[in-house]
């Protein structure tokens, strides 16, 4: 093969490399007057959007939707992939496709359903900062369910931390968090009940978590580490080690399958 050859090879890659980044998403765009078209790029000057060859452009204020369609993920992945527990490709997937878009997410549209995932995923990934950042952008968007679920998170967030009175004050601002998830409503409820020494209490929201969402991918292990914390603190040492050999058996290699590991020791 010749030097030219060669390198009209490497320009052909880098051509394809080029679209490639440029096609990561399209986005449907619907109007107020219900008219809808498809772009390759969001291309947003001031309080117009651009067509994308320039030409043509429309208010920002009469968009009515946004639907993004990402070229490497979709939501019914992102749920199979977070049950599975692939989180750590799940966030980084959010991170390459969706997280160049989230400064759009004052549109209305999919995107904060995306965001809800990368949320989850960086969440329970322990990585706290960017689930911060997450929470911040959520809480700016006009849907209240995406505000509420934001606020949801962060609640959690500051019980791990042990900031328990602003835990408190702002889970009892939350309106109906069941509308979004009652085995995480009931783990809330559970946490501030151990935070006050209230044992008695946090068991009985365990075991609605445990008898009545024991499919749930998200609480069924938290609510379950969470019961072996309970026996702990109240001298149950016996109960505490059968709640660990579960942990260990329904979650090994995982971070609830090492904190039964941890007990058993």
């Amino acid at each position: 093969m010749n030097l030219k050859c060669t390198q009209w090879i490497y320009v052909l890659l880098m051509l394809g490399c080029a679209t490639v980044a440029q096609a990561q998403y399209a986005a449907k765009v619907s109007m107020q007057n219900g008219n809808s078209f498809v772009i390759k790029k969001l291309n947003i000057k001031g309080e117009r959007l651009y067509s994308d060859d320039g030409k043509a452009s429309t208010s920002v204020s009469l968009i009515t939707a946004v639907e993004f369609r990402f070229s490497g993920i979709n939501l019914s992945m992102c749920e199979k992939m977070f049950r599975s527990g692939d989180r750590k490709s799940l966030e980084g997937l959010l991170n390459q496709y969706v997280s160049p878009v989230v400064p759009y997410s004052y549109l209305p549209g999919n995107l904060g359903e995306y965001m809800v995932w990368m949320l989850r995923a960086e969440f329970w990934n322990g990585n706290q900062s960017a689930a911060v950042k997450t929470i911040e952008a959520l809480r700016e968007m006009d849907d209240p369910e995406w505000v509420k679920t934001a606020n949801l998170y962060f609640v959690v967030l500051l019980l791990e931390q042990g900031n328990v009175a602003d835990a408190k004050s702002l889970f009892e601002g939350v309106v109906d968090p069941e509308h979004f998830s009652v085995p995480m409503a009931e783990y809330i409820r559970a946490k501030l009940a151990i935070a006050v020494g209230e044992h008695r209490s946090a068991m009985q929201y365990i075991a609605q978590i445990l008898a009545f969402h024991s499919d749930d991918a998200e609480w069924m292990a938290p609510a379950t580490a969470l019961e072996l914390e309970v026996y702990q603190a109240s001298g149950q040492l016996e109960k505490a080690q059968v709640v660990a050999q579960e942990l260990m058996m329904a979650y090994p290699g995982t971070v609830w399958g090492k904190l039964g590991e941890k007990v058993m020791k």
